[in-house]
């Protein structure tokens, strides 16, 4: 028995290039043709086809294309018997008995479509066998059904006005599929799949994983090179070549979106786990040998890590720092790539110094924030930190983490961004490993802000990364 559904694609992402593509397909349907979309694997085939069976507007029926796959489950079958027994024994002495057995037929999904006026669709029809998509010759032309001749029905079926059939295949170099007879793809109009551009692809995983659209444009872009990669690392022609190009990176995308996401893994090319889940996802689909996979997929990977200067000393201070001595033997902290004033103290980038009065040799300290047993900010008065006679006065003790905050209108737009490195730095020194979306809400900021000072403190080797928790990088690590 037949089962009627009704198309509802769930969470369909309508870009500008796929609303074209759909409304330039939809104009054939409307003016009764069938449609045959082409394409490699994941380029989004079937879904295109139920979101367009949806716009038309009436009960589907769908087939999926199978070598096994015969006729009868086409169009229909006799399936069982129906018996019949009369026993007539109104006069005494006579008994009339009537005996009769008839197969019974069963519609299939394309019979029950073409009667009702459904619309078909028919995934990947070149996986079944060109013989028996030979009744679909005069359906699609002639509009006429037939069927094979049998008691109490009718050998003609007239195809219902509103019936629509939209086909489904993959290239014929694809393993399983079929060459499809000329006479049915003259009867279709066939429309060439294009692989999603990174505006539809960047939206897809922003719809189906719920990941953040920086992260999801990385990984697209990091995918898409990956495979330009591997293009040029294997001969233009060959089997490798010719898989890599009938395919889709679409699904790949989706797979390492879903794992970083679900398990706060960060997308950055440094970060060990994301490239454990990269080889493990794209490796296999490069055909290539394994250690050859992975050491090319290694140097792509290394080639994108941008060039930054680690934190190699044994301090906790993101902030690196230098002591010089001051004039009363105290040491005075001194910013690495600052400017020097005329007494040799060290002056931030784009500080407005004023000359006619040096800065003090004390030690500038400010005060450093509090945080409850749990690793929360606490709201209470911050200490006052300003420059009066070249010092800041603090109560309790001196953390060369915070100097550039005394700086606030002396520091160059580089250095003021280390502020949420440094507030992110504490929350985690009080805390025993946190997730980015605890970090980012006991601290008050936005997933932006605290994935790039994670970053930014990965990079330098103060913090470590656990399954999806962060922890600060203890003193042998850093040494």
């Amino acid at each position: 028995m037949a089962t009627v559904i009704q198309a509802r694609p769930r969470q369909f992402v309508n870009t500008p290039a796929v609303e074209r593509l759909a409304k330039r397909t939809l104009r054939y349907l409307n003016s009764g043709f069938s449609i045959h979309l082409r394409g490699p694997a994941g380029t989004g085939k079937t879904t295109l086809a139920l979101h367009l069976a949806d716009l038309i507007g009436r009960p589907m029926m769908i087939i999926f294309g199978d070598h096994e796959l015969k006729s009868s489950d086409l169009i229909g079958n006799k399936n069982g018997y129906t018996r019949r027994k009369v026993v007539d024994n109104f006069i005494h002495s006579v008994v009339k008995i009537e005996d009769e057995l008839k197969q019974n037929w069963t519609d299939a999904r394309l019979t029950l479509a073409c009667k009702e006026g459904f619309t078909l669709v028919y995934d990947e029809f070149n996986r079944s066998r060109p013989e028996v998509n030979n009744v679909l010759l005069s359906a699609l032309e002639e509009k006429l059904l037939i069927l094979p001749p049998g008691e109490g029905q009718s050998e003609y079926i007239r195809v219902n006005p509103n019936f629509r059939a939209i086909f489904t295949s993959n290239p014929e170099e694809y393993c399983g599929v079929h060459g499809t007879q000329d006479a049915l793809l003259d009867r279709l109009v066939t429309i060439n799949m294009p692989e999603p551009d990174e505006q539809t692809q960047q939206a897809i995983l922003l719809q189906k994983t719920q990941i953040d659209p920086e992260s999801a444009l990385r990984i697209v872009q990091i995918v898409k090179s990956f495979r330009e990669t591997v293009k040029q690392s294997i001969p233009a022609s060959g089997h490798y070549a010719e898989s890599a190009k009938h395919s889709s990176p679409l699904r790949s995308c989706l797979m390492i979106a879903k794992v970083s996401q679900e398990h706060n893994l960060l997308v950055e090319e440094n970060n060990q786990d994301f490239r454990e889940v990269c080889a493990d996802v794209l490796l296999s689909r490069t055909n290539l040998e394994w250690d050859k996979a992975q050491e090319i997929l290694n140097r792509f990977l290394d080639a994108r890590v941008p060039i930054v200067s680690l934190a190699k000393d044994p301090v906790k201070d993101p902030i690196k720092e230098q002591k010089i001595p001051g004039e009363n033997g105290l040491n005075q902290p001194e910013i690495v790539g600052g400017n020097s004033s005329s007494d040799g103290s060290s002056i931030p980038p784009g500080a407005e110094v004023n000359h006619s009065e040096p800065l003090s040799a004390e030690p500038l300290v400010v005060e450093e924030p509090n945080y409850d047993e749990n690793g929360h900010k606490l709201d209470g008065r911050e200490s006052q930190a300003g420059l009066k006679n070249g010092q800041a006065l603090l109560n309790g003790k001196s953390s060369s983490l915070n100097l550039a905050k005394s700086f606030t209108q002396m520091r160059s737009p580089q250095e003021k961004d280390r502020d949420g490195e440094a507030e992110v730095y504490h929350y985690l020194e009080k805390s025993e490993g946190m997730r980015v979306s605890q970090i980012s809400k006991a601290l008050g900021l936005n997933r932006f802000e605290t994935i790039d000072a994670l970053r930014s403190l990965m990079k330098k080797g103060l913090l470590i990364q656990r399954d999806d928790r962060l922890y600060v990088a203890s003193q042998d690590k850093l040494s």
